[in-house]
């Protein structure tokens, strides 16, 4: 209802908290967007013109999105279903939530966020607005986390990133915006793979998606490293 209120997503007519049932205006000429469309340069501005709105609005929502307390949960979650995480897994762990300390370093300020940025999500009506729906995980966040959602769900070419946050940021794009994206690049795939093992275990079949989305987080942690260490003086 609050981004309605924005006019970033359909108007909503009923919504029921308890069966999850939502009733909204029909997007008369929908289209989907996808990895490729999504990457258009009129519909680039559009998506970031709508996440500019979201973020600065002011809006606060109920919750909070906290990446290391949905990683704990989908965890639990996944040893209750009798499940197993990718070989290594424990091993990273440990460097996994050590992103939390560095994070607080960068600074993190929270915004209202979507918190799930797939190309999918992103609806265009026959007059050529973009709607973002599925709100299901949103909450206040780092307005950073959907950019770097944007950016690895739908993979953006290093170009079109640029091009993203130069709009995004209006051509003064601040220091530390490229580790604390590939931060929480590593951070969403970590929750995403325990996400992917958790519907596994309950019968689902995802093919390699989880395996390639854990095995990309441990590449990106050595690429952290690599281009960001930290001085351990």
């Amino acid at each position: 209802r609050l981004a309605y209120q924005l006019k970033i997503t359909p108007e909503i007519f009923c919504l029921d908290v308890q069966s999850g049932v939502k009733l909204v205006r029909y997007i008369e000429g929908a289209e989907t967007l996808n990895n490729v469309t999504i990457q258009y340069v009129s519909h680039m501005e559009k998506v970031i013109a709508s996440l500019r709105i979201l973020h600065t609005s002011g809006v606060r929502f109920n919750n909070d999105f906290n990446v290391f307390k949905e990683i704990q949960v989908y965890e639990e979650l996944l040893s209750q279903a009798k499940g197993w995480m990718y070989e290594g897994y424990s091993e990273l762990r440990s460097s996994i939530f050590t992103l939390a300390e560095r994070l607080n370093r960068l600074g993190i300020v929270l915004a209202p966020c979507h918190n799930d940025l797939v190309a999918e999500n992103f609806v265009k009506n026959s007059n050529g607005h973009i709607y973002l729906i599925d709100w299901e995980y949103s909450g206040m966040n780092d307005p950073l986390w959907d950019l770097a959602a944007l950016f690895i769900e739908s993979s953006f070419s290093e170009e079109n990133q640029q091009k993203a946050l130069l709009l995004y940021y209006e051509d003064n794009i601040p220091t530390n915006v490229s580790q604390k994206i590939l931060i929480y690049q590593i951070l969403m795939d970590v929750l995403w793979a325990i996400w992917t093992r958790i519907k596994e275990t309950r019968g689902d079949d995802f093919g390699n998606y989880g395996l390639m989305r854990f095995q990309r987080a441990i590449h990106n942690l050595e690429k952290l490293e690599v281009e960001y260490p930290i001085d351990k003086k």
